[in-house]
């Protein structure tokens, strides 16, 4: 079961580095299995830590992900408190 923390933390780390790559992409530059990628990709934006943007240059269409912005996360009332603080 640890191996697949790593992973996903491994991925989520990938994803905060270089954004707008596709699954296929971290296959080749990380050397894991597709499948792998995929669910780990998946449990990340299952927690709401990164988010999809669909792009079709090609009749091919290219699932590209993102990380989500830090103030999204935060819980709502810190985020109130923060814009408060910013105004001042």
């Amino acid at each position: 079961m640890p191996k697949k923390s790593n992973t996903t933390e491994q991925i989520y780390s990938w994803v905060c580095k270089n954004p707008g790559m596709c699954t296929y992409d971290f296959e080749k530059k990380l050397k894991m299995s597709g499948g792998r990628v995929r669910h780990a990709l998946y449990m990340l934006e299952k927690k709401g830590l990164i988010k999809f943007k669909w792009e079709r240059n090609s009749p091919r269409i290219k699932k590209l992900t993102f990380p989500v912005e830090a103030f999204s996360l935060l819980p709502k009332k810190m985020w109130n408190d923060l814009k408060k603080i910013k105004k001042r």
